[in-house]
Protein backbone atom coordinates (compact mmCIF):
# COMPACT_ATOMS: atom_id res chain seq x y z
CA UNK A 1 0.00 0.00 0.00
CA UNK A 2 1.32 3.43 -0.96
CA UNK A 3 3.18 4.98 2.00
CA UNK A 4 1.99 8.55 1.41
CA UNK A 5 -1.60 7.29 1.13
CA UNK A 6 -1.24 5.54 4.49
CA UNK A 7 0.22 8.64 6.12
CA UNK A 8 -2.52 10.88 4.69
CA UNK A 9 -5.20 8.51 5.95
CA UNK A 10 -3.64 8.34 9.39
CA UNK A 11 -3.42 12.13 9.53
CA UNK A 12 -7.11 12.34 8.62
CA UNK A 13 -7.90 10.04 11.55
CA UNK A 14 -5.70 12.03 13.90
CA UNK A 15 -7.59 15.22 13.01
CA UNK A 16 -10.86 13.42 13.71
CA UNK A 17 -9.75 12.51 17.24
CA UNK A 18 -8.48 16.02 17.89
CA UNK A 19 -11.94 17.31 16.96
CA UNK A 20 -13.62 14.61 19.10
CA UNK A 21 -11.41 14.33 22.22
CA UNK A 22 -14.02 12.41 24.23
CA UNK A 23 -13.92 9.42 21.86
CA UNK A 24 -11.60 6.64 23.05
CA UNK A 25 -13.12 3.60 21.28
CA UNK A 26 -13.54 2.74 17.61
CA UNK A 27 -15.95 0.16 16.22
CA UNK A 28 -14.57 -1.69 13.19
CA UNK A 29 -17.23 -2.53 10.59
CA UNK A 30 -16.77 -5.41 8.13
CA UNK A 31 -19.76 -6.52 6.00
CA UNK A 32 -20.49 -10.24 5.90
CA UNK A 33 -22.25 -12.03 3.05
CA UNK A 34 -25.62 -11.32 4.69
CA UNK A 35 -25.07 -7.57 4.54
CA UNK A 36 -24.61 -7.44 8.31
CA UNK A 37 -21.68 -5.60 9.88
CA UNK A 38 -19.29 -7.73 11.96
CA UNK A 39 -16.17 -6.50 13.73
CA UNK A 40 -14.76 -5.46 17.08
CA UNK A 41 -14.15 -2.41 19.29
CA UNK A 42 -10.59 -1.23 19.79
CA UNK A 43 -8.87 1.74 21.42
CA UNK A 44 -8.13 4.79 19.32
CA UNK A 45 -4.40 4.19 19.91
CA UNK A 46 -4.61 0.72 18.37
CA UNK A 47 -6.74 2.04 15.55
CA UNK A 48 -4.14 4.67 14.63
CA UNK A 49 -1.55 1.89 14.38
CA UNK A 50 -3.82 -0.05 12.02
CA UNK A 51 -2.98 2.23 9.09
CA UNK A 52 0.50 0.71 9.07
CA UNK A 53 -0.05 -2.70 10.65
CA UNK A 54 -3.67 -3.55 9.93
CA UNK A 55 -5.90 -5.41 12.38
CA UNK A 56 -5.97 -9.19 12.57
CA UNK A 57 -9.42 -10.56 11.75
CA UNK A 58 -10.38 -14.11 10.67
CA UNK A 59 -11.67 -14.31 7.11
CA UNK A 60 -14.42 -16.61 8.36
CA UNK A 61 -16.18 -13.52 9.76
CA UNK A 62 -17.47 -12.83 6.23
CA UNK A 63 -18.97 -16.30 5.83
CA UNK A 64 -21.50 -16.68 8.61
CA UNK A 65 -25.23 -17.27 8.41
CA UNK A 66 -27.75 -14.76 9.74
CA UNK A 67 -27.50 -16.28 13.26
CA UNK A 68 -23.73 -15.67 13.32
CA UNK A 69 -22.76 -19.35 12.96
CA UNK A 70 -19.95 -20.50 10.67
CA UNK A 71 -21.20 -23.39 8.51
CA UNK A 72 -19.05 -26.41 7.85
CA UNK A 73 -17.47 -26.86 4.44
CA UNK A 74 -16.25 -23.38 3.48
CA UNK A 75 -12.63 -24.30 4.16
CA UNK A 76 -12.17 -21.18 6.27
CA UNK A 77 -12.88 -22.53 9.73
CA UNK A 78 -11.66 -25.83 11.22
CA UNK A 79 -9.83 -27.23 8.20
CA UNK A 80 -7.71 -24.06 7.89
CA UNK A 81 -7.32 -23.37 11.60
CA UNK A 82 -9.60 -20.33 11.30
CA UNK A 83 -6.69 -18.23 10.06
CA UNK A 84 -6.41 -14.48 10.45
CA UNK A 85 -6.53 -12.05 7.60
CA UNK A 86 -5.65 -8.36 7.74
CA UNK A 87 -8.36 -5.71 8.03
CA UNK A 88 -7.47 -2.19 6.92
CA UNK A 89 -9.50 1.02 7.45
CA UNK A 90 -11.20 2.64 4.48
CA UNK A 91 -10.35 6.36 4.26
CA UNK A 92 -13.26 8.76 4.62
CA UNK A 93 -15.44 6.36 6.65
CA UNK A 94 -14.39 7.35 10.19
CA UNK A 95 -17.32 9.04 11.94
CA UNK A 96 -18.77 9.52 15.41
CA UNK A 97 -21.69 7.22 16.28
CA UNK A 98 -24.71 9.48 16.97
CA UNK A 99 -26.66 7.08 19.19
CA UNK A 100 -26.00 4.98 22.27
CA UNK A 101 -24.60 6.05 25.63
CA UNK A 102 -20.82 5.83 25.10
CA UNK A 103 -18.77 8.28 22.98
CA UNK A 104 -17.87 5.99 20.10
CA UNK A 105 -16.44 6.19 16.58
CA UNK A 106 -16.99 3.78 13.71
CA UNK A 107 -14.95 3.00 10.62
CA UNK A 108 -15.42 0.66 7.71
CA UNK A 109 -12.74 -1.93 7.03
CA UNK A 110 -11.75 -4.15 4.13
CA UNK A 111 -10.13 -7.59 4.37
CA UNK A 112 -6.85 -8.61 2.75
CA UNK A 113 -4.80 -11.79 2.63
CA UNK A 114 -1.51 -11.80 4.53
CA UNK A 115 0.36 -11.24 1.25
CA UNK A 116 -1.59 -8.01 0.64
CA UNK A 117 -3.98 -9.34 -2.01
CA UNK A 118 -7.73 -8.87 -1.59
CA UNK A 119 -9.62 -11.52 0.37
CA UNK A 120 -12.02 -13.25 -2.02
CA UNK A 121 -15.02 -13.49 0.35
CA UNK A 122 -15.15 -9.84 1.45
CA UNK A 123 -18.29 -8.54 -0.33
CA UNK A 124 -16.56 -5.23 -1.03
CA UNK A 125 -13.81 -7.07 -2.91
CA UNK A 126 -16.37 -9.09 -4.89
CA UNK A 127 -18.01 -5.85 -6.06
CA UNK A 128 -14.67 -4.25 -6.85
CA UNK A 129 -13.79 -7.14 -9.14
CA UNK A 130 -16.90 -6.52 -11.24
CA UNK A 131 -16.35 -2.74 -11.28
CA UNK A 132 -12.80 -3.33 -12.54
CA UNK A 133 -14.11 -5.43 -15.44
CA UNK A 134 -16.42 -2.64 -16.57
CA UNK A 135 -13.62 -0.08 -16.23
CA UNK A 136 -11.39 -2.22 -18.43
CA UNK A 137 -13.97 -1.78 -21.20
CA UNK A 138 -14.40 1.95 -20.57
CA UNK A 139 -17.64 1.83 -18.54
CA UNK A 140 -17.97 3.68 -15.24
CA UNK A 141 -21.23 3.20 -13.30
CA UNK A 142 -23.23 5.94 -11.62
CA UNK A 143 -25.44 4.38 -8.96
CA UNK A 144 -28.22 5.31 -6.54
CA UNK A 145 -29.95 2.93 -4.12
CA UNK A 146 -33.42 3.14 -2.61
CA UNK A 147 -34.16 1.14 0.55
CA UNK A 148 -37.58 0.52 2.09
CA UNK A 149 -38.01 -0.29 5.78
CA UNK A 150 -40.63 -0.53 8.48
CA UNK A 151 -40.70 1.23 11.83
CA UNK A 152 -42.49 -1.06 14.26
CA UNK A 153 -43.29 -1.93 17.82
CA UNK A 154 -42.74 -5.56 18.83
CA UNK A 155 -44.86 -8.19 20.54
CA UNK A 156 -42.88 -9.04 23.68
CA UNK A 157 -43.86 -12.72 23.60
CA UNK A 158 -43.42 -13.51 19.90
CA UNK A 159 -41.07 -10.69 18.71
CA UNK A 160 -43.50 -10.17 15.80
CA UNK A 161 -43.74 -6.58 14.50
CA UNK A 162 -46.74 -4.41 15.29
CA UNK A 163 -47.77 -1.16 13.57
CA UNK A 164 -46.24 1.58 15.72
CA UNK A 165 -48.05 4.36 17.51
CA UNK A 166 -47.04 7.89 16.44
CA UNK A 167 -44.04 9.08 18.43
CA UNK A 168 -45.91 12.17 19.60
CA UNK A 169 -48.73 10.03 20.97
CA UNK A 170 -51.88 8.61 19.44
CA UNK A 171 -53.23 5.34 18.08
CA UNK A 172 -51.30 3.05 15.77
CA UNK A 173 -52.78 2.79 12.28
CA UNK A 174 -52.80 -0.39 10.25
CA UNK A 175 -54.04 1.40 7.14
CA UNK A 176 -52.11 2.25 3.97
CA UNK A 177 -51.30 5.87 3.14
CA UNK A 178 -48.86 5.83 0.21
CA UNK A 179 -47.03 9.17 -0.03
CA UNK A 180 -48.86 10.28 3.12
CA UNK A 181 -47.34 13.36 4.72
CA UNK A 182 -49.02 12.77 8.09
CA UNK A 183 -47.19 9.43 8.33
CA UNK A 184 -43.87 11.22 7.90
CA UNK A 185 -44.85 13.77 10.55
CA UNK A 186 -45.80 10.98 12.98
CA UNK A 187 -42.23 9.62 12.83
CA UNK A 188 -40.25 12.69 11.83
CA UNK A 189 -38.05 12.46 14.94
CA UNK A 190 -36.60 9.22 13.58
CA UNK A 191 -36.70 10.06 9.89
CA UNK A 192 -35.29 13.60 10.07
CA UNK A 193 -32.63 12.61 12.62
CA UNK A 194 -31.57 9.76 10.34
CA UNK A 195 -31.34 11.97 7.25
CA UNK A 196 -29.43 14.64 9.21
CA UNK A 197 -26.93 12.07 10.46
CA UNK A 198 -26.46 10.55 7.01
CA UNK A 199 -25.82 14.00 5.56
CA UNK A 200 -23.35 14.74 8.38
CA UNK A 201 -21.42 11.65 7.29
CA UNK A 202 -21.36 12.92 3.72
CA UNK A 203 -24.04 10.45 2.59
CA UNK A 204 -26.48 12.09 0.13
CA UNK A 205 -29.85 11.14 1.62
CA UNK A 206 -32.31 13.52 -0.01
CA UNK A 207 -35.87 12.17 0.00
CA UNK A 208 -38.27 10.56 2.52
CA UNK A 209 -41.37 8.76 1.26
CA UNK A 210 -44.19 7.03 3.15
CA UNK A 211 -44.65 3.69 1.46
CA UNK A 212 -47.47 1.14 1.09
CA UNK A 213 -47.50 -0.39 4.59
CA UNK A 214 -48.21 0.97 8.09
CA UNK A 215 -44.98 2.49 9.37
CA UNK A 216 -43.19 1.76 6.07
CA UNK A 217 -40.84 4.37 4.63
CA UNK A 218 -38.17 4.83 2.01
CA UNK A 219 -35.10 7.04 2.25
CA UNK A 220 -33.53 7.69 -1.15
CA UNK A 221 -29.78 8.02 -1.56
CA UNK A 222 -28.40 10.37 -4.20
CA UNK A 223 -26.50 9.20 -7.28
CA UNK A 224 -22.75 8.73 -6.83
CA UNK A 225 -20.07 7.89 -9.37
CA UNK A 226 -18.56 5.09 -7.28
CA UNK A 227 -20.54 1.83 -6.90
CA UNK A 228 -18.53 0.88 -3.81
CA UNK A 229 -19.44 4.15 -2.16
CA UNK A 230 -23.10 3.64 -3.08
CA UNK A 231 -23.09 0.24 -1.33
CA UNK A 232 -21.23 1.72 1.66
CA UNK A 233 -23.94 4.37 1.89
CA UNK A 234 -26.69 1.74 1.87
CA UNK A 235 -25.01 -0.19 4.68
CA UNK A 236 -24.61 2.96 6.75
CA UNK A 237 -28.23 3.97 6.08
CA UNK A 238 -29.41 0.69 7.61
CA UNK A 239 -27.12 1.13 10.61
CA UNK A 240 -28.12 4.76 11.20
CA UNK A 241 -31.87 4.14 10.83
CA UNK A 242 -31.77 1.15 13.18
CA UNK A 243 -29.70 2.97 15.80
CA UNK A 244 -31.74 6.18 15.80
CA UNK A 245 -35.04 4.28 15.79
CA UNK A 246 -33.87 2.32 18.83
CA UNK A 247 -33.05 5.56 20.63
CA UNK A 248 -36.63 6.70 19.97
CA UNK A 249 -38.15 3.48 21.29
CA UNK A 250 -39.13 1.78 18.04
CA UNK A 251 -37.63 -0.99 15.92
CA UNK A 252 -36.51 -0.46 12.34
CA UNK A 253 -36.48 -3.53 10.13
CA UNK A 254 -35.29 -4.09 6.57
CA UNK A 255 -36.68 -7.65 6.62
CA UNK A 256 -38.12 -8.46 3.19
CA UNK A 257 -41.63 -9.40 4.40
CA UNK A 258 -42.28 -8.53 8.06
CA UNK A 259 -46.10 -8.60 7.63
CA UNK A 260 -47.84 -11.34 5.68
CA UNK A 261 -50.63 -9.01 4.54
CA UNK A 262 -48.59 -5.88 3.78
CA UNK A 263 -46.05 -4.81 1.18
CA UNK A 264 -42.50 -6.06 1.48
CA UNK A 265 -39.29 -4.05 1.70
CA UNK A 266 -37.37 -3.62 -1.54
CA UNK A 267 -33.91 -2.45 -2.56
CA UNK A 268 -34.13 -0.66 -5.90
CA UNK A 269 -30.94 -0.03 -7.86
CA UNK A 270 -30.62 2.86 -10.34
CA UNK A 271 -27.65 2.54 -12.73
CA UNK A 272 -26.31 4.53 -15.63
CA UNK A 273 -22.90 4.17 -17.28
CA UNK A 274 -20.37 6.88 -18.14
CA UNK A 275 -17.42 6.85 -20.49
CA UNK A 276 -14.01 8.34 -19.63
CA UNK A 277 -15.25 11.82 -20.51
CA UNK A 278 -18.22 11.48 -18.15
CA UNK A 279 -20.86 11.13 -20.87
CA UNK A 280 -23.81 8.78 -20.26
CA UNK A 281 -23.29 5.97 -22.79
CA UNK A 282 -26.84 4.66 -22.23
CA UNK A 283 -28.41 7.85 -23.60
CA UNK A 284 -30.34 7.42 -26.88
CA UNK A 285 -28.90 8.83 -30.08
CA UNK A 286 -30.82 10.59 -32.83
CA UNK A 287 -34.41 9.33 -33.08
CA UNK A 288 -33.89 6.39 -30.70
CA UNK A 289 -36.26 6.00 -27.76
CA UNK A 290 -33.82 3.59 -26.09
CA UNK A 291 -30.18 3.16 -27.05
CA UNK A 292 -28.88 -0.16 -28.35
CA UNK A 293 -26.38 -0.31 -25.49
CA UNK A 294 -29.12 0.14 -22.89
CA UNK A 295 -31.17 -2.59 -24.60
CA UNK A 296 -28.15 -4.90 -24.49
CA UNK A 297 -27.66 -4.17 -20.78
CA UNK A 298 -31.31 -5.05 -20.12
CA UNK A 299 -30.87 -8.27 -22.11
CA UNK A 300 -27.94 -9.20 -19.89
CA UNK A 301 -29.92 -8.49 -16.73
CA UNK A 302 -32.66 -10.78 -18.04
CA UNK A 303 -30.15 -13.50 -18.87
CA UNK A 304 -28.53 -13.38 -15.43
CA UNK A 305 -31.62 -12.75 -13.27
CA UNK A 306 -32.59 -16.31 -12.39
CA UNK A 307 -29.07 -17.31 -11.36
CA UNK A 308 -28.71 -14.07 -9.37
CA UNK A 309 -31.89 -14.57 -7.34
CA UNK A 310 -29.97 -16.19 -4.46
CA UNK A 311 -28.25 -12.80 -4.04
CA UNK A 312 -31.36 -10.67 -4.59
CA UNK A 313 -33.46 -12.81 -2.21
CA UNK A 314 -31.00 -14.39 0.24
CA UNK A 315 -33.19 -16.10 2.88
CA UNK A 316 -36.50 -17.98 3.19
CA UNK A 317 -38.47 -14.89 4.20
CA UNK A 318 -37.23 -13.08 1.07
CA UNK A 319 -39.49 -15.17 -1.17
CA UNK A 320 -42.66 -14.17 0.68
CA UNK A 321 -42.21 -10.72 -0.88
CA UNK A 322 -42.86 -11.99 -4.42
CA UNK A 323 -46.63 -11.78 -4.73
CA UNK A 324 -48.89 -10.64 -7.53
CA UNK A 325 -49.39 -6.85 -7.65
CA UNK A 326 -47.20 -6.27 -4.60
CA UNK A 327 -44.52 -4.15 -6.36
CA UNK A 328 -42.12 -7.11 -6.22
CA UNK A 329 -41.61 -8.20 -9.85
CA UNK A 330 -42.27 -11.82 -10.72
CA UNK A 331 -40.66 -12.01 -14.16
CA UNK A 332 -37.50 -10.72 -15.91
CA UNK A 333 -39.49 -8.27 -17.99
CA UNK A 334 -38.78 -4.63 -18.78
CA UNK A 335 -40.68 -1.49 -19.66
CA UNK A 336 -40.67 2.27 -19.99
CA UNK A 337 -41.88 4.21 -16.92
CA UNK A 338 -43.62 1.05 -15.65
CA UNK A 339 -43.41 -0.02 -11.99
CA UNK A 340 -44.92 -3.46 -12.62
CA UNK A 341 -41.77 -4.75 -14.35
CA UNK A 342 -38.43 -5.94 -13.00
CA UNK A 343 -36.30 -3.65 -15.16
CA UNK A 344 -37.76 -0.17 -15.45
CA UNK A 345 -36.52 2.71 -17.60
CA UNK A 346 -37.63 5.73 -15.54
CA UNK A 347 -39.09 8.82 -17.18
CA UNK A 348 -36.62 11.64 -17.63
CA UNK A 349 -34.33 13.42 -20.03
CA UNK A 350 -32.26 11.39 -22.53
CA UNK A 351 -29.10 12.50 -20.74
CA UNK A 352 -30.36 10.80 -17.55
CA UNK A 353 -31.13 7.44 -19.19
CA UNK A 354 -30.73 4.65 -16.66
CA UNK A 355 -32.04 1.28 -15.53
CA UNK A 356 -33.99 0.81 -12.31
CA UNK A 357 -33.53 -2.77 -11.11
CA UNK A 358 -36.54 -3.53 -8.85
CA UNK A 359 -36.00 -7.18 -7.88
CA UNK A 360 -33.92 -7.19 -4.70
CA UNK A 361 -35.27 -7.14 -1.19
CA UNK A 362 -33.96 -4.68 1.39
CA UNK A 363 -32.59 -7.72 3.27
CA UNK A 364 -30.02 -8.37 0.53
CA UNK A 365 -26.33 -7.48 0.70
CA UNK A 366 -25.97 -4.22 -1.32
CA UNK A 367 -22.41 -5.03 -2.42
CA UNK A 368 -23.43 -8.38 -3.85
CA UNK A 369 -26.64 -7.00 -5.36
CA UNK A 370 -24.65 -4.31 -7.17
CA UNK A 371 -22.06 -6.88 -8.26
CA UNK A 372 -24.79 -9.02 -9.88
CA UNK A 373 -26.58 -6.04 -11.46
CA UNK A 374 -23.37 -4.66 -12.99
CA UNK A 375 -22.28 -8.16 -14.05
CA UNK A 376 -25.57 -8.70 -15.88
CA UNK A 377 -25.33 -5.34 -17.64
CA UNK A 378 -21.74 -5.97 -18.73
CA UNK A 379 -22.56 -9.48 -19.92
CA UNK A 380 -25.44 -8.19 -22.03
CA UNK A 381 -23.41 -5.38 -23.60
CA UNK A 382 -20.49 -7.69 -24.31
CA UNK A 383 -22.75 -10.25 -26.03
CA UNK A 384 -25.19 -7.72 -27.58
CA UNK A 385 -28.24 -9.43 -26.08
CA UNK A 386 -31.73 -8.45 -27.23
CA UNK A 387 -34.28 -8.04 -24.39
CA UNK A 388 -37.34 -8.27 -26.65
CA UNK A 389 -40.20 -5.80 -26.65
CA UNK A 390 -41.02 -3.71 -23.59
CA UNK A 391 -44.07 -4.50 -21.50
CA UNK A 392 -46.98 -2.09 -21.88
CA UNK A 393 -49.53 -2.24 -19.08
CA UNK A 394 -49.58 -4.74 -16.21
CA UNK A 395 -46.30 -6.65 -16.11
CA UNK A 396 -47.65 -9.17 -13.60
CA UNK A 397 -50.02 -10.47 -16.26
CA UNK A 398 -47.40 -10.56 -19.04
CA UNK A 399 -44.68 -12.91 -17.87
CA UNK A 400 -44.72 -15.37 -20.77
CA UNK A 401 -44.30 -18.29 -18.38
CA UNK A 402 -40.96 -16.98 -17.14
CA UNK A 403 -41.28 -16.67 -13.36
CA UNK A 404 -38.36 -15.98 -11.02
CA UNK A 405 -37.47 -18.82 -8.59
CA UNK A 406 -40.05 -18.84 -5.80
CA UNK A 407 -38.01 -20.63 -3.14
CA UNK A 408 -34.56 -20.31 -1.65
CA UNK A 409 -33.49 -23.82 -2.69
CA UNK A 410 -34.55 -23.41 -6.32
CA UNK A 411 -32.72 -20.08 -6.41
CA UNK A 412 -29.56 -21.65 -4.96
CA UNK A 413 -29.76 -24.45 -7.51
CA UNK A 414 -29.86 -21.88 -10.32
CA UNK A 415 -27.05 -19.94 -8.61
CA UNK A 416 -24.57 -22.85 -8.60
CA UNK A 417 -25.62 -24.14 -12.03
CA UNK A 418 -25.33 -20.77 -13.80
CA UNK A 419 -22.28 -19.57 -15.69
CA UNK A 420 -22.66 -15.79 -15.62
CA UNK A 421 -22.49 -15.25 -11.87
CA UNK A 422 -19.54 -17.65 -11.58
CA UNK A 423 -17.69 -15.76 -14.28
CA UNK A 424 -18.06 -12.41 -12.54
CA UNK A 425 -18.18 -13.21 -8.81
CA UNK A 426 -15.74 -16.12 -8.96
CA UNK A 427 -16.32 -19.86 -8.62
CA UNK A 428 -14.86 -20.00 -5.12
CA UNK A 429 -17.15 -17.26 -3.87
CA UNK A 430 -20.21 -18.92 -5.44
CA UNK A 431 -19.24 -22.17 -3.72
CA UNK A 432 -18.89 -20.74 -0.21
CA UNK A 433 -21.93 -18.46 -0.51
CA UNK A 434 -24.01 -21.49 -1.48
CA UNK A 435 -22.70 -23.41 1.54
CA UNK A 436 -23.63 -20.56 3.90
CA UNK A 437 -27.10 -20.16 2.49
CA UNK A 438 -27.94 -23.88 2.44
CA UNK A 439 -26.76 -24.21 6.03
CA UNK A 440 -29.12 -21.41 7.04
CA UNK A 441 -31.95 -22.98 5.04
CA UNK A 442 -31.49 -26.32 6.83
CA UNK A 443 -31.49 -24.60 10.22
CA UNK A 444 -34.58 -22.55 9.33
CA UNK A 445 -36.59 -25.61 8.31
CA UNK A 446 -35.52 -27.63 11.33
CA UNK A 447 -38.14 -25.75 13.38
CA UNK A 448 -41.83 -26.69 13.18
CA UNK A 449 -43.98 -23.56 12.97
CA UNK A 450 -47.31 -22.78 14.73
CA UNK A 451 -49.03 -22.72 11.32
CA UNK A 452 -48.07 -26.34 10.72
CA UNK A 453 -49.64 -27.34 14.02
CA UNK A 454 -52.84 -25.46 13.16
CA UNK A 455 -53.11 -26.97 9.71
CA UNK A 456 -51.80 -30.50 10.09
CA UNK A 457 -51.83 -31.71 13.70
CA UNK A 458 -55.50 -32.76 13.75
CA UNK A 459 -56.21 -32.87 10.03
CA UNK A 460 -53.85 -35.65 8.95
Amino acid sequence: MNKSFVEDSRAEAQRFFEANPDIELVELLIPDVNGVFRGKRISKQKFLKSFHEGINMPGSVCLVDITGDNPEGTGLLWSSGDQDNIARPIPGTLHAVPYGELPLAQVMMSLYNLDGTKFFADPRNVLQGVVDRLAADGFYPTVALELEFYLADQNEQTAAPLPPAPLGGGIASDGVQVYGLQQIEDFEKVLHDAVAELNRQGIPADTIVAEAGPGQFEINLGHVNDPMQAADHAMQLKRVVKGIAWDHGVTATFMAKPYSDQAGNGLHVHVSLRDKEGKNVLSPKGDEDVSDLLLNAIGGLQASMFESMAIFAPNPNSYRRFQNKAYAPMSPNWGLNNRTVALRIPAGSPEAARIEHRVSGADANPYLVLACVLAGMHYGMKNKLDPGDPIVGNGYEQHGGRIVPRSMISALDRFVEGDIVKEYLGERFVEVFDICRRSEYDEFFSEVTPLEYRWYLDAV
